[in-house]
């Protein structure tokens, strides 16, 4: 199923794993809120250098691609 994904996309399907794996944790008392979001806070700080990081190679690989002024 992620054999022809991008990094981001596999990153981004692990994001929401991740996520509803704390949500479940923090709903079942076994975490408190607090650390529930800055958990999840940290995960999309990774998820979203990853993405600059995608986006930085395609813009350099594009073709054709022109400059507005």
């Amino acid at each position: 199923m992620y054999e022809n994904l991008t990094e981001y996309e596999r990153a981004l399907a692990r994001f929401g794993d991740k996520v509803g794996l704390i949500a479940g944790l923090e709903i079942a008392d076994k975490i408190s809120p607090e650390d529930a979001y800055q958990q999840i806070k940290e995960l999309y700080k990774e998820l979203k250098k990853l993405r600059k990081k995608e986006r930085r190679i395609w813009g350099n690989v594009a073709i054709g691609t022109t400059k507005v002024q």
